[in-house]
């Protein structure tokens, strides 16, 4: 059975192992989507002239996948009906067709997950026609989407569908999530309110990316250490604390700049997946990060929402910003790794340790993909600690989603931190099926964190309202027209436009 997340981003973006991409039966693809992916035009070329694709321009199928290189996902072509879309039950119908045929294609590769995840926008609202009953095409696409055999992501890009697909599934608590259990989501309910106050702080950890491509800490030394013939003994070597097998491949290489080069060039990936991007979705101004990688920034672009990245950046007013304590791709000088480089951030970064200090005193850090073993983040913990003694205890700091837990961890972070473990009790045994638990649990606490509300003033919505809501949006929607360029002007008409902006209305429409 499959998981359908609800993902905020550009699925051109996305990591996934094959997304469906609208067509019709003259193989015909929007000029958007061509401009937009690397290779697609010819990709649509190729196809025409395959003899396979027949069944597809004759109506005999409904979908067709393209030829796509191994390191991309693959695309497959989703017939809309040919004279346009008239009900939501046309849309139901052929992206039942396309996730069909996207799970076959995605079952043959061996995607970084561990199981395929196949990609879908949302269908028939541009030039398929159904955009006038766009809030019923949602649900269409979300019932397709929960039958299909592998895991699926509903990929939006705006505020109104993502409201209104969160509404759905969080009022069918138990059709959405049947596999977290009642903890796990009493716990991401908790968290999703600290989230809507504006007190969760993510702090990323580099399982976070791995549904990417990207390695671990201790993958990227496997895979520096596979960049150089030399012949080096393993079993020494990995009896070496990582801080010291970096200090040792770093030595490898002809100099600084050539290392921190090759570091950069195993943590870069040019497509996020579902941790980042649900991650970036959160109502939340801060975050925090060992990573290297630009993918939760990556995600956040795709909404439009820019994250300054701190340090080298500086934040304006009300802009969220990401802390990156390790440094990032985008500088690579920057980047901390080997165990001079952890002696130089004592000495260097002090306004860093003292900023994280202050998040972790004022907000609830939620770990994820982190294994709360790296020595700054130990130090920053011994000060913050200390500060709660003089004070009292007070709240924990955080919660830590763990791949496992045990009673030494409980005895180690017990005082300071939830520990939420992912393997069920120890019935889920494989690391593939415990990351993509906190995939789960990551889709719930972002559907609940969402107010569900960016589309109630959305006449493409309102025959999915309720009754006393659709008064509401009249009420409103009415003195909305009631204001002219003098009184939206005003400091009370520019407060109230934010407000209905937040529900949903367009001053364009």
């Amino acid at each position: 059975m499959g998981h359908v997340f609800v993902v905020p981003g550009d699925i051109t973006r996305f990591a996934c192992d094959a997304w469906l991409l609208p067509s019709d039966r003259t193989l015909n693809v929007e000029r958007p989507w061509l401009d937009t992916v690397d290779g697609l035009a010819g990709a649509v070329r190729a196809a025409e002239r395959d003899p396979a694709s027949r069944d597809l321009r004759e109506e005999n199928t409904l979908a067709f996948a393209l030829p796509c290189r191994d390191d991309r996902p693959t695309p497959v072509l989703t017939a809309v009906p040919f004279h346009g879309v008239r009900s939501p039950a046309d849309v139901e119908e052929r992206v039942t067709a396309g996730l069909a045929e996207a799970a076959r294609v995605a079952r043959r590769r061996t995607g970084p997950r561990g199981r395929p995840l196949v990609a879908t926008p949302l269908f028939g609202t541009a030039a398929g026609g159904g955009d006038a009953f766009r809030g019923t095409l949602v649900r269409a696409v979300l019932e397709a989407a929960r039958r299909a055999p592998v895991d699926v992501a509903l990929v939006l890009r705006t505020p109104r569908d993502l409201a209104h697909a969160q509404r759905i599934r969080c009022g069918e608590i138990d059709r959405w999530w049947p596999e977290l259990e009642g903890d796990l989501r009493t716990t991401s309910l908790r968290l999703a309110e600290e989230a809507r106050r504006g007190r969760l702080v993510p702090f990323i950890g580099a399982g976070v990316s791995m549904s990417a491509g990207l390695p671990s800490w201790t993958g990227l030394v496997d895979r520096l250490l596979g960049d150089h013939p030399e012949p080096v003994d393993r079993r020494e070597f990995g009896g070496l604390d990582i801080l010291d097998q970096a200090e040792i491949l770093e030595r490898r290489h002809d100099d600084r700049a050539a290392f921190a080069a090759a570091v950069v060039r195993h943590t870069t990936a040019t497509r996020y997946g579902v941790a980042p991007a649900l991650l970036s979705g959160l109502p939340c101004r801060e975050a925090v990060t060992l990573n290297y990688d630009e993918l939760y920034e990556m995600a956040g672009d795709a909404l439009g929402r820019r994250t300054a990245i701190l340090p080298g950046e500086s934040a304006e007013a009300g802009q969220r910003w990401l802390l990156k304590l390790h440094g990032t791709v985008r500088d690579p000088a920057s980047i901390v790794l080997t165990r001079r480089d952890y002696l130089d951030f004592r000495s260097g970064r002090d306004a860093l340790a003292a900023l994280a200090k202050a998040v972790f005193l004022t907000r609830h850090l939620l770990f994820v993909g982190f294994g709360l073993t790296d020595d700054h983040f130990h130090e920053v913990v011994h000060d913050v600690r200390a500060v709660r003694r003089s004070g009292g205890h007070g709240p924990k700091l955080g919660t830590a989603l763990m791949l496992s837990t045990s009673d030494l961890q409980r005895r180690l972070w017990g005082a300071d931190l939830d520990l939420v473990p992912l393997d069920g009790g120890g019935v889920h045994t494989r690391v593939e099926d415990r990351a993509r638990r906190m995939e789960m649990f990551l889709d719930h606490l972002l559907a609940h964190s969402d107010t569900g509300l960016g589309h109630v003033l959305d006449p493409r919505f309102h025959a999915v309202l309720t009754p006393a809501e659709q008064r509401v949006a009249s009420l409103l929607t009415e003195l909305a027209g009631s204001f002219g360029p003098d009184e939206w002007s005003t400091p009370a008409g520019t407060a109230v436009g934010e407000l209905l902006g937040r529900l949903g209305h367009d001053t364009r429409r």
